[in-house]
């Protein structure tokens, strides 16, 4: 995780230093909401994809500056939740039995940069559909509740898992996660200061403990989670929105 997170912050540091030398941009901000929901991915969902049965709304609020035609750099904020029910799955059917379940609410806050391959950072006069790619490193901060009061009383099967179950049982649960977000969208201007996107975003956070399990369950698989939205957003300064001139009496 630590080798992760260095070439990440590398990375974000190089285009920082790259920025200072090359200012030149299109408009000087763009802020943005966007509304969706967040996916989480590990030992009690078996599809990879996540899955939307208990998806919750979440809220991003981002402020992005381009400081070259190709690259922005976008800071977020992210309010939401993520929860998983064996229950509510009828395959495998080992999971009617086992029956694990877990919630928590996740604000997350990040800094990425946003890399734009049309080299116009989405606003141009002959192109309205730009896609885009993005990276960032930043922290989620959770409150997992984890539940296994409804394990079936089959005593074969708590026999199964008591080993894991005491592991578990002694392991913090993680309050604060470094999270590494790699996503990728599209946005089109809808007015030459205006904009709506749509964007799909994976959160690496190194752990198996989002969930509240790992050796109850696979603590070979990590677990990770991933948000998908759509949104509006503005753009302020350069030749994007230009505040207001009060005049003068």
């Amino acid at each position: 995780m630590r080798s992760v997170l260095k070439i990440v912050l590398l990375f974000l540091v190089v285009s920082f230093s790259f920025a200072q030398s090359h200012a030149q941009s299109p408009y000087r901000f763009e802020a943005g909401i966007n509304i969706g929901t967040l996916l989480y991915q590990g030992d009690l969902i078996e599809s990879p994809f996540g899955s939307f049965k208990g998806a919750r709304p979440m809220v991003n609020v981002w402020l992005a500056k381009p400081f070259t035609p190709y690259f922005s750099w976008r800071g977020n904020l992210t309010i939401g939740s993520m929860s998983a029910d064996e229950a509510r799955f009828q395959n495998p059917s080992w999971k009617q039995y086992r029956r694990f379940a877990f919630s928590t609410p996740a604000t997350e806050i990040t800094g990425m940069v946003v890399f734009n391959p049309y080299g116009d950072n989405g606003k141009s006069s002959d192109r309205t559909l730009t896609p885009y790619v993005m990276i960032g490193a930043g922290a989620t901060f959770l409150n997992i509740r984890r539940d296994w009061s409804s394990l079936d009383s089959n005593a074969a099967l708590k026999s199964s898992l008591q080993s894991g179950y005491t592991k578990d049982s002694a392991h913090a649960l993680p309050r604060v996660l470094p999270v590494v977000p790699v996503g990728a969208g599209v946005k089109w201007m809808v007015t030459p200061n205006i904009a709506v996107n749509a964007e799909a975003t994976l959160r690496f956070v190194f752990t198996d403990y989002l969930d509240g399990f790992s050796y109850t369950a696979n603590p070979g698989r990590k677990d990770s989670y991933y948000g998908i939205s759509v949104g509006v957003s503005f753009l302020f300064g350069g030749t994007g929105v230009k505040c207001p001139v009060v005049p003068r009496e």
